[in-house]
C-alpha cells in the first residue's frame, strides 16, 4: 500500500489546506501518515512547516530514496523576492505599504516569544498610534501616502521591509490574485475589494482563474517550490508575486472540483 508521510511542526491548524488533500488520498486508498518525522517506510515525504526560514538541522531526516515536497523550501522571508522593496533615499512618490519580513504577519515565526506587559502594552497602543507604538497594528499592514511618511524606526528593524503599493484596480474596487498549486494542478482565483489592502471583510466578490503567469512559473521553479500558493497582482502585462506560502489555509468545500484536481496530482510524485 503506498504511503505519504508529512512532516508536521507541533502547531497544527485544521484549517490548512494540506488536511484537505489528505482526507482525499485516504478516500483513494493511499495512507497517509501526519507527525513530526517522515515514516521510514514512506514512498512520499511533504515537509509542513509553517515558518518563514527552517534551519536544516530542524528538517527529519528522510528515509533513502524517498522524494520531499517542498524539501529545499527554507527561506520564504519577502526581501528573498520582493520586486517592490524601497529603500529610505529611494525615487518614488507614490503610496508604500510596510510588510513584515516573514509571512502571516510574522505571527508562527513569533509563537515563542515571550509576552511581556511592555509588549502586551506596545500591541494594545498599536491599534490606534502604530507609529508611536514601534509596532504594527494587529494583522495589518500600514499603507501610507508616501515614502517620507514611513517612521525612522521601520527603517531600522529587518523584520520588516517598505514597499512600492501597487494596488491592482477594477473599476472602484481593488483587487488581489491568488495560484494554488500542487505538483502539475493548480488553479487561481482573483479577489474583489472596497479595502486598498484586500482584507477579508471587503471582499465584495471572486473568479476563478486559471491561465498562470511566466513570472510566477518562473519564482516557484527558482524557489523549488512543489506545493503552495503565491498572492500576486497584474501590472502592466505582467505578475509581481507578494507573498509566497508552503502552508496555504483553505476555507472551502475541501471536496470542490479543484481540490480534487490537486489531490489527484500527488500521483505524480508517487513511484
Amino acid at each position: 500500500m503506498v504511503k505519504v508521510s508529512i512532516s508536521h511542526e507541533s502547531v497544527s491548524d485544521a484549517n490548512f489546506l494540506i488536511y484537505s488533500l489528505a482526507a482525499l488520498w485516504r478516500e483513494r486508498g493511499i495512507t497517509v501518515e501526519i507527525g513530526q518525522d517522515f515514516a521510514s517506510d514512506a514512498d512520499l515525504g511533504i515537509l509542513h512547516h509553517n515558518y518563514t526560514r527552517l534551519n536544516p538541522s530542524d528538517i527529519p531526516p528522510a528515509p533513502d530514496g524517498v522524494k520531499i515536497l517542498n524539501g529545499t523550501v527554507l527561506d520564504i522571508s519577502k526581501r528573498n523576492y520582493s520586486e517592490l522593496m524601497l529603500g529610505p533615499s529611494d525615487d518614488w512618490d507614490g503610496p508604500v505599504i510596510v510588510k513584515t519580513n516573514d509571512n502571516h504577519f510574522g505571527a508562527p515565526d513569533q509563537a515563542g516569544v515571550s509576552r511581556s506587559l511592555w509588549r502586551k502594552a506596545q500591541k494594545r497602543l498599536a491599534r490606534h498610534h502604530w507609529k508611536i507604538a514601534r509596532h504594527l497594528p494587529h494583522k495589518q499592514y500600514p499603507v501610507l501616502d508616501t515614502l517620507r511618511d514611513v517612521p525612522d524606526w521601520v527603517w531600522q528593524r529587518e523584520d520588516l521591509l517598505v514597499e512600492r503599493f501597487l494596488p491592482e484596480r477594477e473599476g472602484d474596487l481593488y483587487a488581489i490574485r491568488g495560484w494554488i498549486f500542487f505538483g502539475a494542478a493548480s488553479y487561481g482565483y482573483r479577489m474583489y475589494a472596497t479595502d486598498p489592502a484586500v482584507k477579508v471583510k471587503s471582499i465584495v466578490r471572486h473568479d476563478y482563474i486559471y491561465d498562470v503567469p511566466p513570472e510566477l512559473e518562473a519564482a516557484r521553479q527558482r524557489m523549488g517550490f512543489d506545493y503552495g500558493k503565491f498572492d500576486y497582482v497584474i501590472h502592466d502585462g505582467r505578475a509581481i508575486l507578494f507573498d509566497a506560502n508552503k502552508t496555504p489555509t483553505f476555507a472551502g468545500d475541501p471536496k470542490s472540483e479543484r481540490i480534487r484536481a490537486l489531490a489527484d496530482a500527488v500521483t505524480g510524485f508517487l513511484p
